[in-house]
């Protein structure tokens, strides 16, 4: 009797343990069948509530484009070098990234034995001025005297006769020699004194010219900025006292323009058959992300520069070509970008991706037909955003259903209110 009790509850506790696993998985269907049946009533409700809406077929600009790689790069920079016929390098005013504007000074040179022909030059000048003054002071004293002596021979006439009466400080009618001669050697010594004058005035116009000169050329040992930009490149090595030598090219600095940036990159010739200056470009850069830029090709090399694939194989062709941007905002020199260049663009009637009905190999679309729902086929294009391009099947006038819901059936009566 007690074999009996123990087997009994033996087997009742084996039991136990399959019977709570049943209740457990039993218990999880019902909670999935739940979850289910709520998903499927969420989503009838969600595609009850679109199931009537129409729109019409709207017209979307739809563009076929070639993608090609570029950068961002200065309009240009100006190399300035070192001219060894200057001297050498007497001051640099700028600093490396300093923004400049055109006709700023840059860098001079040092030249002693112009700034001594200078100095002399002008030396020159004063002395032929002081000169030329003294002269002109002669002249004037000289022509004072003149008058003077020729004062005391002067006629007297008169009116009422109409007679001429010579009056002198000697007996009338007789001569004076002595003022004579006076006279005579003041003349002579004034056209003397007039002639050194004109000769000073020409020295002096000779030095002024000698000094414009010198100065000039001395005001072409600054070198100025012919171009507003950013200073780039500065070479240290180049600086006060540096002399280059005769025939070495040396570069002193660069000036990246501040003109608006460019686009530059290479095409293969598939890629150049088709991309002429003049088409359109969508312009984006994984440096700046969700942002794009417009802009156009502005210029197409017809000369290739070749590059090795491999030693084993012909060099590859690659065309040069250029672009301009209408807004630089975002981009700067270096940028790498991706452009899509327009080789097409066409308005066509379009509907939302989601008006699409895809059966086996053909697409249809729902439209309203005197209240009634129809399943109209059509030809599908180009997809831009979530619209799609409708090439055949539809009219302006026809009236699509957005998102159409799998629990509407064809026939269906529209309710038009």
């Amino acid at each position: 009797m007690e074999t009996a009790k123990r087997i009994g509850t033996e087997s009742k506790q084996a039991r136990t343990p399959r019977q709570k696993k049943s209740t457990l998985l039993g218990i999880l269907v019902l909670i999935l069948i739940l979850v289910m049946v709520s998903l499927a009533i969420i989503e009838f409700n969600k595609r009850d509530l679109k199931k009537l809406v129409f729109i019409h077929p709207t017209e979307k600009t739809f563009m076929k484009t070639k993608t090609v790689s570029a950068r961002v790069v200065q309009s240009h920079t100006e190399t300035i070098y070192v001219n060894p016929s200057k001297g050498s390098i007497k001051e640099v005013f700028v600093k490396e990234g300093e923004t400049v504007s055109k006709g700023q000074q840059l860098f001079s040179y040092e030249s002693p034995a112009l700034s001594a022909e200078l100095g002399q030059a002008e030396i020159n000048k004063e002395l032929a001025e002081s000169s030329a003054k003294q002269l002109k002071e002669q002249i004037a004293s000289l022509e004072n005297d003149l008058l003077e002596a020729e004062s005391i021979t002067t006629p007297i006439t008169s009116d009422a006769s109409n007679t001429t009466v010579t009056t002198n400080l000697t007996d009338v009618g007789d001569s004076d020699p002595i003022a004579d001669q006076s006279i005579l050697s003041l003349n002579a010594e004034l056209n003397t004194a007039k002639a050194d004058s004109r000769a000073a005035e020409l020295k002096v116009e000779k030095y002024t010219l000698e000094a414009e000169k010198l100065k000039a050329e001395l005001d072409s040992l600054i070198v100025y900025s012919t171009t507003a930009g950013v200073i780039v490149n500065l070479n240290k090595n180049v600086g006060q006292g540096f002399q280059a030598k005769e025939n070495q090219q040396m570069a002193i600095m660069e000036i990246a323009s501040n003109d608006p940036f460019k686009i530059e990159g290479k095409l293969t010739e598939a890629e150049k058959a088709k991309i002429t200056p003049g088409q359109p470009i969508i312009v984006t850069s994984n440096v700046v992300a969700n942002k794009n830029w417009n802009g156009k090709i502005t210029e197409v090399s017809d000369y290739p520069t070749y590059k090795d694939k491999d030693s084993q194989q012909e060099p590859i062709p690659y065309y040069s070509f250029k672009a301009s941007l209408d807004s630089q905002k975002g981009l700067y020199p270096g940028y790498s970008t991706s452009l899509d260049v327009v080789l097409q663009s066409k308005q066509l009637l379009a509907v939302p991706e989601t008006s699409i009905i895809g059966i086996g190999n053909s697409t249809y679309v729902m439209v309203q037909k005197k209240g009634i729902l129809h399943k109209q086929k059509v030809e599908t294009g180009q997809k831009t955003g979530q619209w799609v391009a409708i090439l055949k099947g539809l009219k302006g006038e026809d009236k699509v259903g957005v998102n159409p819901s799998w629990i509407v059936h064809l026939g269906t009566l529209i309710n038009l209110n």
